[in-house]
């Protein structure tokens, strides 16, 4: 093949790819891959193919019950926040439900968007309080734990620059001071997990570790929140180890696997 075709083969490709994914809307989510083939005037083959790698890449999924297919996870990536889509995390949605089960607070997904953090997904503990992480909400970096298990993996020159900026001082506990931050953003990635206690409200405490996606990079994080009165200190080693047990597996549905 030479090198004109093999192009047009590529061209040609992504555009039967992209053609799949518009079939997937609100009211039909799931397609078998005769119904595939048929609504893009694909040969079966040709679908069965094209569908076969974009589950391996994480933008399919098959659902085991009925062997249909529907959005995956890494379809996030690369649209950024768009809160309607959040119904893409419906793999995920039973994990973060086992977290709060196991520990009784709070949990969240979240996504970086520019210089905040955006709730994308938010299941209530059985004994919740109003704190303002509501679906779509966005809130500082370095400030809150799930702010700041994104912002520790980003590359150097995105932290720099965030750090450039005058932070604001929620509570005394802030960490405002670009030195002291930039050493706690090391001692985060060192760590894989991040506790932030008092930093954006006096009493309450949260909990994070970053999600991965099929390319190693850290797309979202996975956060648990709640007073201090029933997070104690003493319970944080259970806490890290079922947020990062989460996480880990909320990143192979992404396609990472560690």
């Amino acid at each position: 093949m030479s090198s004109d075709e093999n192009s047009k083969y590529i061209i040609t490709s992504v555009r039967n790819a992209m053609r799949i994914l518009r079939l997937f809307k609100i009211g039909r989510e799931e397609f078998s891959v005769t119904e595939i083939a048929a609504q893009t005037n694909l040969p079966k083959s040709t679908a069965y193919r094209l569908i076969s790698k974009m589950a391996d890449e994480g933008f399919l999924s098959k659902n085991p019950k009925t062997n249909h297919y529907r959005l995956g996870l890494s379809i996030l990536t690369v649209g950024g926040v768009i809160t309607s889509h959040r119904d893409l995390f419906k793999e995920a949605k039973p994990i973060v439900e086992r977290v709060v089960d196991m520990l009784g607070e709070t949990a969240h997904i979240c996504l970086l968007e520019n210089n905040d953090v955006v709730y994308l997904l938010r299941n209530e503990g059985p004994d919740s309080v109003r704190l303002l992480t509501y679906m779509g909400r966005k809130n500082p970096l370095h400030c809150t734990s799930e702010g700041l298990a994104l912002l520790a993996y980003q590359d150097e020159k995105t932290i720099h620059k965030y750090l450039e900026k005058d932070l604001y001082a929620y509570t005394p506990s802030t960490i405002t001071e670009r030195d002291e931050l930039e050493d706690y953003l090391i001692e985060i990635k060192k760590n894989g997990y991040v506790i932030s206690k008092d930093h954006f409200y006096e009493g309450y405490v949260g909990i994070a570790a970053p999600i991965r996606d099929y390319s190693e990079n850290v797309v979202a994080s996975l956060s648990v929140i709640g007073p201090t009165s029933r997070i104690t200190e003493e319970q944080y080693p259970v806490f890290i180890k079922t947020i990062m047990e989460a996480s880990k597996e909320i990143s192979s549905l992404l396609g990472y696997y560690a």
